[in-house]
């Protein structure tokens, strides 16, 4: 089957306004089944205007959600700071002390360099050395 016919097989009518393609309409992509989808609109497409509408209440709560983790994640890792602080050299040896810790020292760096966040894979990382996988 040529690349042509299959890119062809992808495209899906919009069912609400029936658009191909055209400078004037818009397209979006999503995936399915089949793989990548491609479904024109035009530009008073109500089920198009529902997508942007969606995409954009999607868009602003990631962003609220990020403001608020701005300030929440920092002081709660300040208050582990404290908490790990407050132990005995016994308690912060056990590997989930000692893994909260250095996730907690990791964020304090990342805060400090550039006010980033530990990401997932730097997250994974801290807790299979202290809490290592069983070998088969």
């Amino acid at each position: 089957m040529s690349d042509q016919v299959d890119q062809e097989d992808r495209i899906l009518p919009c069912p609400a306004c029936q658009a191909g393609p055209d400078r004037a309409n818009a397209l979006v992509l999503s995936t399915g089944e089949v793989g990548l989808i491609r479904t024109w609109h035009t530009p008073d497409c109500a089920d198009h205007l529902e997508w942007e509408r969606r995409m954009e209440a999607g868009a602003e709560e990631v962003r609220r959600q990020d403001e608020w983790a701005a300030v929440a994640f920092p002081a709660a890792c300040a208050r582990l700071q404290e908490a790990l602080g407050a132990l005995s050299v016994e308690e912060r040896a056990t590997p989930f002390v000692a893994a909260l810790a250095e996730v907690v020292e990791l964020q304090a760096i990342r805060q400090a360099d550039r006010g980033g966040f530990v990401t997932l894979p730097e997250w994974a990382q801290i807790l299979d050395r202290h809490f290592p996988p069983s070998q088969p």
